[in-house]
């Protein structure tokens, strides 16, 4: 498969351990039938500073230092691992961190547990919006800027998720270390790779980097919070700023969404989500949360138990990370 993914000089730190590795879990595919089922382990791209977000991480790290910030803002639900690795990047570099966090009614949880209390170790300064306020949260975090602006403080604001074309572009380079993996690792065409689809940097970096290096199988996005549209719209606005920096032609990769299995919305779960994450578990050892990839391991084995993949087939479930969530 020819590689033409460019690597054109954008500032980037190291935060992970890279490459991440694919493994092979005979097991899954012996309890729920159909395909060969492989794992891109990015829960492996360290410890705290664990899952497929630290990639994003690395660009947007090394721009606020290039741009001479002193303080990184950003924004998700309140047990966000992306906010948790935000955190940690910060205290790694000597960034100070102010989180914007949503909870149901924009109070404190009573129980700082799990991502958020690594929030809180990490140093990052924390406030709290509700659900109500969440639309809103751009125009929540540029007040923050202003503000310590006036306290003569310089701010990189990151938008949820790391979900901009900077974080399309670390997930775009993760896409094509896996290509480059495949032949040797798994020695088989990859039939399809599924994914956690949610606030669209994901999304749109598989897709862009599948484009970028010939991989036309389906990338299969199962959508943990809303409706697949939204997702859509997400990635097209991402793809559209990423062609007006870094060039090129709109990606045509093939993707797919699933919104089948949202069990009511962001971090709303069922019971036979927790059954399957726990059944993973054991029949993996990899840890799973109920708000990501867990759902989307929910959505992969009922997609499977549709005849989705053929039984021959070879597909990989790309792991984004939450271990944290597991013991929330």
């Amino acid at each position: 498969m020819t590689n033409t993914l460019s690597t054109q000089s954008i500032p980037q730190v190291e935060l992970a351990f890279k490459p991440t590795p694919l493994h092979y879990f005979p097991r899954l595919r012996e309890a729920w039938g159909g395909p060969h089922i492989w794992v891109k382990r990015d829960d492996l791209t360290g410890f705290g500073l664990s899952g497929n977000k630290v990639r994003k991480l690395e660009f947007h790290m090394a721009a606020a230092m290039e741009s001479g910030c002193d303080t990184v803002i950003t924004c998700g639900a309140y047990q966000s691992n992306h906010c948790r690795a935000t955190a940690l990047a910060g205290a790694r570099f000597g960034l100070d961190v102010r989180l914007v966090l949503r909870t149901p009614d924009g109070n404190e949880p009573e129980a700082s547990v799990a991502n958020l209390r690594i929030d809180t170790l990490a140093g990052a300064k924390i406030s709290y919006i509700s659900e109500a306020q969440w639309p809103d949260r751009d125009e929540i975090m540029a007040a923050d800027e202003a503000e310590l602006a006036e306290q003569g403080h310089k701010s990189w604001v990151i938008p949820q998720g790391a979900s901009d074309k900077l974080g399309m572009w670390g997930m775009s380079l993760g896409f094509r270390e896996f290509v480059d993996q495949v032949p040797e690792v798994i020695g088989a065409d990859v039939a399809a790779v599924c994914h956690t689809g949610s606030s669209g940097g994901t999304t749109s970096g598989f897709g862009w980097g599948a484009d970028r290096t010939g991989f036309r199988n389906p990338i299969v996005a199962l959508c943990i919070s809303e409706p697949a549209q939204n997702l859509i719209d997400r990635v097209d606005r991402i793809w559209k700023a990423g062609v007006e920096t870094f060039g090129g032609d709109m990606p045509q990769p093939d993707l797919q969404y699933v919104d089948d299995y949202l069990c009511g919305g962001y971090g709303k779960v069922n019971d036979e989500l927790v059954e399957t994450m726990v059944e993973a578990t054991r029949l993996t050892g990899l840890l799973f949360d109920t708000t990501y990839t867990g759902k989307a391991m929910y959505g992969l084995k009922n997609e499977i138990r549709k005849g989705r993949f053929d039984p021959d087939d070879h597909i990989v479930f790309w792991h984004t990370g939450g271990g944290f969530g597991a013991v929330n």
